[in-house]
């Protein structure tokens, strides 16, 4: 338990004391003692000794020292994250200070030992080895060095007032590229080796693009970018797009208005103070108006949820009729029973990822569960909305947001809608930013505009308009393909201050959209990025001996975000509250970018056709809208670059070596 926390610096201190088998017990208490007499810059250095020296005895290294090691490896990437070590009475607690939170550089060093360690993996090394080194392509000599850009040229162009650079963007495929020879894909791994966190593959669908400079010989990589599925619960998005029952709540309250005015106190010889005056904003007649409209387009689509929802469920084995439209309770307790079975059941899950047979797949002891448990609750759901009281939707809704139950009920059928939209429909810009020198030349702006054009878009509707989605077949037993066109994309700053290159952000389009990052709030949220690879590896060891398989196999239905699964069980398995040190105390900021006209409506399932304000199937006009972004970025943001600072001076202090990856 986090103990009370008075000095301001301090944001959180916990103690950290894992569940162990009694000599490990002891093992951990000498081990505490010890580090009681050294320095805090050696503790790391003894504890990967006692890690050691537990690991060689392979006669006693069993699943009690398992635990032990991992306990002590986690301990290592929590001193990695910023937690500070203070022994107290032989009691280890961990302490995170603000200081450690909102500075850059600090932050930058906590991610730096696993991006670091990434370079000693024998795999890594040989693959920038290759790139780094000088090879012969068509009768020239080139290596990554060449796609990086030239400073004497650019400057060149820059003293001459000739055009600086000729942005294009490019997407990543397994083609080599026509001026270096080198595989795109290999290209775009390189420079994001460059970035300060770790690189890590994610599942799911992708697009990696480059953007480069058509004016310089090889066209040199300007920066790169990435998309990646949007991140599953997000309140401050969720909220702003409409899928939560707070903004549900929040459109069927009355409109209110905020002012201040100051009034004097009495008995004060005339001090005043501010007081804030709040009234609404919309007669009573106009708020019951509103709310009867918005309630007869919002109740309707949540029915609509719930009835396609339990369409897409494979019942033909769970006892269900698709013609029931009063669900009995037995029912669904029985569902329970049968989820709670299947969930013993469900150990080294696998999927045929071939050829699958979907009704198959939906038979399996995984996807049984799941189904089982879904449809039992989304039927718990249709019998709360089939007692709503009222005469009309406002006055259902309005019930229904009265109690916990109704609220709950209003969430489900709102998530049954999200979850299709989210993982078709949503990305998340996952990878962001200008490679020096272009970074110079305000190159973060450019890749960041980029990355919400036309061009992606495209590109994303037709890789994947004929997509399965995997989940969704093996849950409905055939073949699922959702709409797979692009409406909106979200993304986080790195650092609680934000980012310069989402910064101001807005540009109208001669489509009627407007390109716009806009901030939706801060989140500190949970995260997994500072837990080693020997940790994992450790918790999914403990973990399949313990339960004799594995319930985490990375598989399609077992559940989002295998990683962070399996760190938050295995913490829990060596006694250590996940919640305390999976939060990573990194505020950011939340951008979303609405990609169409009717973003929200689309989202909410209130209409059924995209509004992009150009025609996604004309290559001309695809190509005219995007070159349309780049020409907005050179006169809007990198000619009043080349004026406000000395420019020439930036570039000049450029050394391509610092670049390099081999070098660090």
């Amino acid at each position: 338990m986090a103990t009370s926390v008075k000095n301001e610096q301090i944001i959180a201190k916990e103690i950290f004391s894992p569940v162990l088998s009694e000599e490990n017990e002891k093992r951990f208490d000498r081990l505490k003692a010890r580090l009681q007499n050294l320095l805090p810059m050696n503790y790391i250095e003894a504890i990967k000794r006692e890690i050691a020296e537990v690991s060689t005895d392979e006669e006693a290294y069993d699943i009690d020292a398992m635990k032990y090691v991992a306990s002590l490896s986690v301990l290592i990437d929590l001193s990695q994250q910023g937690w500070i070590f203070e022994i107290q009475d032989n009691d280890l607690f961990l302490r995170m200070e603000a200081d450690n939170v909102d500075d850059k550089r600090m932050l930058r060093y906590r991610l730096s030992a696993e991006r670091n360690a990434q370079f000693k993996t024998a795999s890594v090394a040989a693959f920038v080895r290759k790139m780094e080194a000088a090879k012969t392509y068509n009768g020239k000599t080139v290596s990554i060095e060449n796609l990086i850009g030239n400073t004497d040229a650019l400057m060149e162009r820059i003293r001459n007032g000739h055009q600086v650079c000729e942005p294009y963007v490019q997407l990543v495929t397994n083609d080599r590229d026509e001026y270096t020879g080198y595989k795109l894909t290999d290209i775009w791994r390189y420079f994001r080796y460059t970035w300060s966190i770790p690189y890590k593959t994610m599942p799911g669908r992708n697009l990696y693009y480059l953007v480069r400079d058509r004016l310089q010989a090889e066209h040199p990589v300007i920066g790169i970018f990435a998309l990646g599925n949007s991140v599953l619960n997000l309140t401050v998005r969720d909220d702003d797009i409409g899928w939560t029952v707070e903004a549900i709540k929040t459109e069927m309250s009355r409109k209110m208005e905020v002012s201040y005015c100051t009034q004097n106190l009495s008995e004060t010889d005339g001090k005043k103070v501010k007081v804030k005056v709040t009234k609404p904003s919309e007669t009573k007649v106009d708020f019951e108006k509103r709310t009867e409209q918005y309630a007869d387009i919002i109740y309707p689509l949540l029915l609509k949820n719930i009835a396609e929802a339990i369409g897409d469920i494979y019942v033909k084995d769970l006892g269900y009729h698709r013609q029931t439209k009063y669900p009995r309770q037995e029912q669904i307790d029985r569902l329970l029973a049968i989820s709670a079975e299947y969930s013993q059941k469900s150990l080294n899950n696998k999927n045929n990822e071939t050829a699958p047979d979907w009704e198959s797949e939906a038979k399996t002891n995984l996807f049984i569960r799941k189904r089982s448990a879904e449809l039992a609750k989304l039927l718990a759901t249709r019998m709360v909305f089939n007692e709503a009281i009222g005469e009309s939707n406002r006055e259902k809704l309005i019930y229904l947001l009265s109690n916990d139950a109704g609220r709950k009920a209003i969430n489900t059928a709102l998530v049954a809608n999200r979850k299709c939209k989210i993982g078709s429909n949503m990305m998340d810009i996952i990878v962001c930013g200008a490679i020096p020198p272009y970074n110079e030349l305000l190159g973060g702006k450019l890749v960041s505009m980029l990355a919400c054009s036309p061009t992606v878009i495209r590109d994303y509707t037709l890789r994947y308009s004929n997509q399965i989605s995997e989940i969704a077949s093996r849950m409905k037993g055939k073949r699922v393909i959702r709409d797979s066109r692009l409406v909106y994309l979200g993304t986080t700053s790195l650092y609680a201050i934000g980012s310069s290159q989402y910064n101001r952000i807005k540009m109208p389009l001669s489509s009627g959209c407007v390109l716009e990052y806009r901030k939706m709030g801060v989140t500190e949220g949970f995260g997994t990025l500072f837990f080693s690879r020997e940790t994992t590896s450790l918790f999914s060891r403990i973990m399949e001996l313990q339960d004799g398989g594995k319930r985490i196999n990375h598989v399609f239905g077992e559940g989002t975000s295998p990683r962070f699964r399996m760190i938050s069980r295995g913490l829990s398995t060596i006694g250590i509250r996940a919640d305390a040190f999976l939060r990573h105390y990194s505020p950011r900021i939340v951008y979303s970018i609405d990609l169409a006209k009717n973003t929200k409506e689309f989202l909410m399932g209130i209409d059924e056709d995209v509004d992009y304000g150009f025609d996604l199937y004309d290559e001309e006009e695809v190509l005219n809208r995007t070159q349309e972004i780049c020409d907005y970025w050179y006169s809007r943001w990198l000619e009043k670059r080349l004026t406000t600072v000395d420019i020439i001076e930036r570039l000049s202090a450029f050394n391509v070596s610092d670049l390099l990856v081999g070098n660090i």
